[in-house]
């Protein structure tokens, strides 16, 4: 039987666990009333990565700072990331990296720090994150060229053979990058957007705008308050395919949040829905329960690697995960009966308290 696509993937190309999985964020922001004294809420919206972003900054009374001045500096940090990381610019310099062979790759500091991190999340999850897994997730028909049947055990292997983030090599000395194989390729975009919100947050410091909200593909930062006086509230959607709905509201201040979930993309084959998430260590779909996991950190960029890591790891292996490394994060577990179950870690709740179901919610402004 031919696969029968439930939700077909974004148009953009889907190359790591947890890329391009839609919007899995609600903003709720409380709109700014009319009123003497009240400050400016600043809009700043465009694309990059393959995906969109969102920045919304409150501007008191006598910043200094011109709108115009801050759309540029938003719009010149982003495309930073994008130049360096981009798998959509065929010469960025990830681009120019995964067509390099062996020899050592002079690279940026930002490269270089992204990669240093993928590589420590993929140690810390034992594998689970991996930004080479790009050639798996094509094979499974969730790449630019869709296919009708699923990879066979021989192809697997041999894929499985030639990925592997163990062999990517960073060298901080001599500011270079090293593959171990050759044709080796990485993929980003489960790290770079996270690490573009956290340097649009960090150039919006560096103009004195304390008070901020940046969203790229899903992946948040906020710090402050909005323009009604309260700390950012970013909701964490229901994970159900066909409904657009919040499970529960978070308050982030000087805090990013990440989700990575499996309900947006997937595909069915003769009854059986195949996630879009692979697993780096086996070569095949995760296939256990773990519906969402949502990572508060204050690091984006360590927040959305992480949401991916888990994710793959499933509930079980991501509970243990989270409380050994001390990590504030929420889990939505799907049941045989299509309900879900919810799974917080000590962490979460000494940051933001006790979550639940949140139906009175209304969502805001989607992402």
């Amino acid at each position: 039987m031919s696969p029968r696509t439930v939700e077909p993937p974004p148009l953009r190309r889907l190359i790591v666990p947890a890329l391009f999985v839609g919007a899995l964020f609600v903003v709720l922001l409380l709109r700014q009333p009319d009123g003497p004294g009240m400050p400016d809420q600043w809009l700043v919206t465009g694309s990059a990565m393959g995906t969109v972003f969102t920045v919304k900054v409150v501007v008191p009374e006598g910043a200094g700072v011109s709108q115009e001045g801050v759309s540029a500096a938003v719009r010149e940090a982003v495309d930073e990331v994008d130049r360096a990381m981009s798998t959509y610019l065929p010469d960025s310099e990830l681009s120019r990296f995964n067509r390099h062979g062996t020899d050592p790759f002079p690279a940026s500091d930002a490269l270089r720090e992204v990669i240093t991190e993928a590589l420590r999340v993929a140690e810390l999850s034992d594998g689970a994150f991996d930004i080479t897994v790009g050639p798996l997730v094509e094979a499974w028909g969730f790449g630019p060229t869709p296919r009708d049947q699923p990879p066979g055990e021989v192809e697997i292997a041999a894929l499985l053979a030639a990925t592997g983030s163990e062999h990517l090599v960073v060298d901080p000395q001599r500011g270079t990058l090293r593959k171990l194989r050759p044709g080796l390729g990485g993929d980003l975009s489960a790290i770079a957007k996270g690490y573009g919100v956290d340097r649009v947050a960090e150039r919006l410091l560096e103009l004195g705008l304390g008070d901020h909200m940046v969203e790229i593909g899903g992946e948040v930062r906020a710090a402050g308050v909005n323009a009604d006086g309260q700390v950012w509230r970013i909701g964490v959607e229901r994970p159900e395919p066909g409904r657009r709905s919040v499970w529960t509201a978070v308050p982030l201040d000087d805090l990013a949040m990440a989700t990575s979930g499996d309900y947006r993309n997937y595909v069915e084959r003769d009854g059986v829905r195949i996630s879009h998430t692979i697993d780096p260590r086996t070569g095949r779909p995760i296939s256990h329960g773990l519906a969402s996991v949502t990572v508060l950190h204050p690091s984006c960029m360590t927040a959305d690697a992480l949401a991916t890591a888990l994710n793959v790891l499933g509930p079980d292996q991501a509970r243990a995960l989270a409380e050994h490394e001390g990590l504030a994060v929420l889990l939505l577990v799907r049941d045989p009966a299509g309900s879900f179950g919810e799974w917080t870690s000590d962490r979460w709740v000494e940051t933001v308290g006790n979550t639940g179901d949140t139906d009175d919610v209304v969502p805001g402004e989607e992402i």
